[in-house]
């Protein structure tokens, strides 16, 4: 079950529709030749907007935990896989990965079976969330997305439906509630935005 999280539950789940987007920073230019010169920024943080859950009786939490948070505290999110990886995903295991910051790959131990492309991964020592970019299956090199931030050495990591996001909520969601029915309480779409 994805969604904000709090209290070691899950207090509002997220519904179709649903963006998760990748911001990662982008300037291009075309020169007279008509040829174009992009440079990327080594920044990068995940956006997802979603519709909840609309609300009825666990309304008070969400609500509480939207108007104590605002918009400057941290929340945590539980993150969204992609379909396509849990309907392909065979690994049960707890693996650890090893590498070195700024690499684009880590080095896993401990997997058994299948970690698909598409799955955000999430390292125990640190918030930054990743994708794998290419299937590993058992032990090995694994692809990761963006460059890791902090180095990594025998450092557990979560990849299935646990993978937590420390995020914020955008400034353009609602710091309170609106009701529809009289009794459901449905914020309409929502955006969070890593933490980073």
């Amino acid at each position: 079950m994805y969604g904000i999280y709090s209290n070691s539950t899950v207090i509002a789940q997220f519904a179709a529709p649903m963006t998760v987007r990748s911001n990662h920073p982008v300037y291009a230019s075309d020169a007279l030749n008509l040829s174009r010169q992009i440079t990327r920024r080594t920044a990068q943080r995940w956006e997802i907007e979603s519709a909840l859950e609309p609300l009825s009786s666990g309304a008070q939490d969400l609500f509480a935990h939207i108007v104590s948070y605002g918009y400057s505290t941290p929340i945590t999110i539980i993150t969204p896989q992609n379909y396509g990886a849990i309907l392909k995903r065979t690994s049960t295991s707890s693996p650890t990965a090893s590498a070195s910051a700024n690499s684009v790959s880590v080095t896993v131990s401990g997997n058994v079976n299948l970690i698909p492309a598409g799955t955000f991964i999430k390292f125990s020592n640190h918030n930054k969330v990743y994708m794998v970019t290419g299937d590993r299956s058992g032990n090995g090199a694994m692809g990761i997305y963006p460059a890791l931030r902090t180095s990594v050495s025998g450092t557990a990591f979560t990849h299935r439906d646990d993978v937590q996001m420390t995020c914020h909520y955008d400034l353009d969601t609602t710091i309170g509630m609106t009701f529809t029915d009289g009794i459901l309480m449905d914020l309409g779409t929502i955006k969070l935005v890593e933490a980073v």
